[in-house]
């Protein structure tokens, strides 16, 4: 007997996927495919550094303490609260402790890593590739920052449901949470970037072991007053209560700005440190410098506005703008004076152009030049304000010397603060060039030997005096002539001039004079720079790139390395 055989039929539907599945598969292949592009164009060294971070020892560790210590303190603190924990106000007794244990990753861990992830390039013969790769010295760096700030971001993403917890406690309202993260973040930001320019120091053999030292006691030091003011601001300034105030935002946002400029100006200096020699490392720095310049004075004007003619805004304005000239003049001066071939085919042609913007160019004497403008702008702005003060007759003139000095005791102040720079400077400057002869330096030779002249010019005097019959002596004299700050303090603290100030005005200003005179030859050398041509090969390289990167009809690669 034979049966026949079984058909098993299969439902072909019910297997099928459904219609929706697919959409969504493909929707998903899709957005895949755009990540895809958008990690292709991403900056190679911050995918490079991020992968590094995440997968390093170190990470998982700081990761893993910061979530041990978050843990700890939320059980800690709620057991030192009591049962009181849910009616009383304990938000920001927790919330200070977190903050702690933010700022220590924030402020100390993620900036030393950036200045590893630099300096670890030269250790590991590294750098060199790096540096003849297509990226620029600008890559570099924000590759690095960009790494630097994706760790913040993780640190802050692990911590932030403790912040919000302390909310619930009362106590701490959510304004002051965002205010202490903004300001976490950005110093943590600001730090990571002065560690990226100490990092590129570490590059010269010689001094490796001392940006090392840097680097670690600024991160402790930036983690320690980071905490304090935080303390001083939650407990003892009002909190909150500070919010409401207008000058609070006024001095808040004035602080931003610096942080923003000299953030710039960090940047800037640790890519031209990291650029080849032939480049132009200088104009966008004395730009920055020049911009920054201009920001304060705005900032002091809108102090000097709010509180009506006060004349210590002014004299504090002379006083930080005069040190930002000295401080950048120094820096300026310890240049090389020779220009590269590279410099001198970007030079200004037109005379206005090169009266103008020479200043802005490599060199010591231009950067001499710079500062000294930079110098005759603060004074002439201080006594602007001066003369509007005096004309307008604000009432509170008078509440800062108890009467209020004429004004030509400004005028002689800004008169002497003028020349003990210029001397000062110039006189750098002069010893600087003596030594390039017999050996290459570099900027921090020139900084140097501005803090031993000022040492030597404030200790000298006072040794002498010491060691004298003049010690019994008491007030000023001539002998602390090349003393700039107990000369400026005593010109004016005093109700009225000193009885040196004829002998002042003559010395001080001649010795200025005469260093100028010393520097004048060098800085004319240099101002009659002109622009060069082009190398013919040169030409035609930069018309195949700017064809590149602005591609016309009909253009064809000339080699196969233009494509």
């Amino acid at each position: 007997m034979t049966t026949e055989p079984e058909i098993i039929t299969l439902d072909v539907e019910a297997t099928e996927p459904p219609a929706d599945a697919g959409r969504w598969a493909r929707a998903w292949d899709a957005f895949e495919r755009l990540l895809v592009r958008l990690g292709d164009r991403l900056n190679p060294i911050l995918v490079k550094e991020t992968r590094q971070a995440l997968k390093s020892q170190q990470f998982l560790f700081t990761f893993a303490l910061l979530l041990l210590f978050a843990w700890g303190w939320s059980i800690l603190g709620v057991a030192v609260a009591g049962p009181g924990v849910a009616w009383g106000s304990h938000g920001e007794n927790m919330f200070f402790g977190y903050f702690v244990i933010l700022a220590i990753p924030l402020l100390v861990v993620v900036p030393f890593s950036a200045f590893r992830s630099l300096a670890a390039e030269q250790e590991s013969r590294t750098f060199e590739l790096l540096s003849i790769t297509a990226m620029s010295p600008r890559q570099i760096i924000a590759g690095k920052l960009g790494s630097a700030l994706l760790q913040m971001s993780i640190y802050l993403s692990a911590v932030s449901p403790c912040l919000a917890f302390t909310y619930l406690l009362r106590g701490i309202d959510l304004l002051t949470i965002l205010y202490f993260l903004f300001w976490v973040t950005v110093g943590s930001l600001a730090c990571s970037a002065l560690a990226l320019f100490l990092a590129t120091a570490s590059l010269i053999r010689q001094i490796q072991i001392l940006p090392t030292i840097g680097a670690v006691l600024g991160a402790a030091a930036a983690a320690w007053i980071g905490i304090l003011l935080g303390g001083v601001f939650l407990f003892e300034e009002g909190g909150s209560a500070n919010f409401h105030d207008r000058e609070f935002w006024v001095i808040n946002a004035a602080i931003l700005t610096a942080v923003v400029a000299y953030f710039a100006m960090v940047c800037e200096a640790a890519v031209a440190r990291l650029a080849f020699a032939s480049d132009n490392r200088s104009t966008r720095l004395r730009i920055i410098m020049v911009a920054q310049f201009a920001l304060f004075t705005g900032w002091m004007t809108v102090v000097w506005i709010l509180e009506q003619g006060f004349p210590a805004v002014p004299f504090m304005f002379a006083i930080i703008a005069g040190l930002h000239w000295y401080a950048m003049g120094a820096l300026m001066t310890g240049e090389s004076p020779v220009l590269s071939q590279r410099v001198k085919r970007n030079l200004p042609q037109s005379f206005l152009g090169r009266m103008l913007s020479t200043w802005f160019y490599p060199g010591p004497g231009a950067g001499y030049g710079l500062a000294l403008c930079g110098l005759v702008a603060t004074m002439l702005l201080m006594l602007v304000a001066m003369v509007l003060d005096d004309w307008v007759g604000f009432s509170r003139a008078a509440r800062f010397w108890g009467r209020m000095p004429p004004i030509s005791t400004f005028v002689i102040f800004g008169i002497l603060g003028i020349s003990y720079v210029v001397a000062f400077l110039g006189v750098g400057l002069l010893l600087m060039r003596a030594i390039r002869r017999v050996a290459p330096v570099g900027l921090l030779l020139s900084v140097l030997l501005q803090v031993m002249l000022v040492a030597f010019g404030c200790g000298v005097p006072m040794v002498i005096e010491m060691s004298s019959s003049m010690a019994f002596r008491r007030g000023y004299s001539l002998l602390h002539v090349t003393n700039p700050i107990y000369t400026l303090v005593e010109m004016v603290n005093r109700p009225a001039p000193p009885t040196q100030t004829p002998a002042l005005l003559v010395l001080v200003p001649g010795a200025a004079l005469v260093v100028f005179l010393l520097n004048l030859p060098s800085l004319a050398r240099e101002l009659r720079n002109v622009r060069i041509a082009k190398p013919r090969r040169v030409a035609e390289e930069d018309a195949v790139l700017a064809a590149l990167r602005h591609p016309q009809p009909g253009f064809v690669p000339q080699n196969p390395w233009d494509h």
